[in-house]
């Protein structure tokens, strides 16, 4: 891969970044779950292929902030069937981010990378690293989501510079598809067709013309 082409290197870089808008981030989820779709649909007949270490410095960024999911060495091309679907396999991954049925039972499924993929959703509604959060919260952003979700106060997650820019429809869309894939039953998390339409939808409720940016709170599942 010639790196010369993501000339703003990883997101983690950039969450804190007001330049980085409301829409581009909502499209930068996107370009990530356009890729995890497609590697979840499974490659020739069986085969799928799971990540296994989704996160914002995984995620590389062109100059016009186009995304791509990078760093496929960890990632699993295996035949997982209608059967059983997962296969076991030794953990790994990265704290923080990584499924924690995943890491219990060793029973690796693509809902282990949707759970992943919901930590950086929130990471870049938030603004700040499941490793800055458990800097200034002590503890790892799941936790921190759950508890604002559960006290009704999901507005605390939102970065205060893009507060502003954010349409209501669009954020609960938003909030709510990313917390579903925060699930701890795994048969509740969304698939990544699913994450990629409501993501699609949120982008598009912000585009409407009718409706005013607010700071209102999001309804989780």
């Amino acid at each position: 891969m010639s790196f010369k082409f993501f000339s703003r290197g990883s997101l983690d870089r950039h969450l804190n970044n007001a330049r980085l808008t409301w829409v581009r981030r909502l499209k930068i989820c996107i370009d990530v779950a356009i890729t995890l779709d497609f590697l979840h649909r499974g490659v020739g007949k069986q085969a799928t292929v799971i990540h296994r270490d989704i996160k914002t410095e995984n995620i590389l960024l062109t100059g016009e902030w186009n995304a791509k999911l990078d760093d496929f060495g960890l990632s699993l091309i295996s035949a997982i069937n209608k059967e059983t679907g997962y296969v076991i396999d030794g953990a790994c991954g990265t704290p923080g981010y990584v499924d924690p049925l995943y890491v219990q039972s060793s029973f690796l499924t693509k809902e282990s990378d949707i759970y992943s993929f919901g930590v950086v959703l929130f990471e870049i509604l938030s603004g700040r690293s499941t490793y800055l959060i458990l800097e200034q919260e002590g503890v790892y952003l799941p936790v921190f989501v759950k508890d604002r979700f559960e006290k009704g106060i999901q507005d605390d997650v939102v970065f205060e510079e893009i507060k502003t820019q954010i349409k209501p429809g669009a954020l609960s869309t938003f909030q709510t598809i990313a917390y579903r894939c925060l699930n701890v039953k795994r048969e509740e998390r969304p698939k990544a067709k699913e994450v990629l339409e409501q993501l699609n939808k949120a982008l598009e409720l912000q585009a409407r013309p009718k409706g005013s940016a607010t700071r209102v709170t999001a309804h989780g599942p």
